[in-house]
């Protein structure tokens, strides 16, 4: 079973102790990891932990998913990649196996697991339109032309945006039946208020900016999301629901963002 030529791709944002524990299936990979959180306790205990460490950077400044996992590709030497978040369970044969596709379909850009369906299939490839970035692999080459994720998503859409771009390319995404992994959704980060920030506001601003690209973005919805947002949130801060009104006024903050990005972007 070679798995030389496959580097794992990792990462991290205020990852609870606990995710860490899984990483232990991965010490036989060569390993390339980005910590946005500023965590040097987290790098001491992996580095314990994984022996094939080949790039393992901390920063305490947060680009998001799209541009950190961009930024860990060009890091990686071997000829595949596999992106991976902290809450997915997958065996080292089932990594091995995804890149069966690439030998079978010459178009193959990604290759993932079976996530979201316990049920048979006939053919162990199955094309698929879309793919979720907690877990996918690919042949760098293929990624880079592709030109990976758009940097200007934050955090959610990026591969909603990027499958989009793929569907109209000769590239294809393929699942392999055959193949399952767990994703423990949400349980890679710590969920207190500055994350539930970050993912509040980022998967509103990536909605409009992937309708944006697509022209799918309309003015009707560029008017009443801003108000009837607002007024729910005057509504929940007089009935003194802190949560529902932080989540209304998160909102709102990434539709302000994006009409700021969009400003920026004309004056340029």
């Amino acid at each position: 079973m070679n798995i030389k030529d496959i580097t794992i791709i990792i990462l991290l944002y205020n990852t609870p102790e606990k995710a860490l524990k899984e990483f232990a299936n991965y010490k036989k990979f060569k390993i390339a990891i980005l910590d946005q959180s500023n965590d040097l306790q987290t790098k001491r205990k992996l580095k314990k932990l994984l022996p094939n460490i080949v790039y393992y950077k901390v920063t305490n400044q947060n680009d998001g998913f799209a541009k950190g996992i961009n930024f860990l590709v060009k890091k990686v030497k071997t000829k595949f990649f596999l992106c991976t978040q902290p809450d997915v369970k997958i065996s080292v044969k089932s990594i091995y196996k995804l890149k069966k596709v690439f030998f079978k379909k010459k178009d193959a850009i990604i290759s993932i697991p079976n996530l979201r369906s316990t049920k048979s299939f006939k053919h162990e490839f199955k094309e698929v339109k879309d793919f979720i970035g907690a877990i996918f692999l690919s042949e760098k080459k293929k990624f880079d032309k592709i030109k990976m994720f758009d940097p200007n998503f934050f955090f959610y859409w990026e591969d909603v945006d990027l499958s989009k771009r793929i569907s109209l390319s000769k590239q294809k995404i393929y699942l392999n039946t055959k193949i399952f992994a767990k994703h423990n959704n949400g349980k890679s980060t710590f969920l207190n208020m500055k994350s539930l920030y970050i993912r509040t506001s980022n998967f509103k601003f990536g909605e409009y900016l992937f309708q944006y690209k697509n022209t799918q973005l309309r003015l009707i919805k560029v008017i009443r999301e801003p108000i009837v947002n607002f007024l729910l949130l005057i509504f929940y801060i007089l009935v003194l629901n802190k949560k529902k009104a932080l989540i209304k006024f998160f909102t709102l903050s990434g539709i302000f963002n994006f009409f700021k990005f969009i400003l920026i972007k004309k004056l340029k």
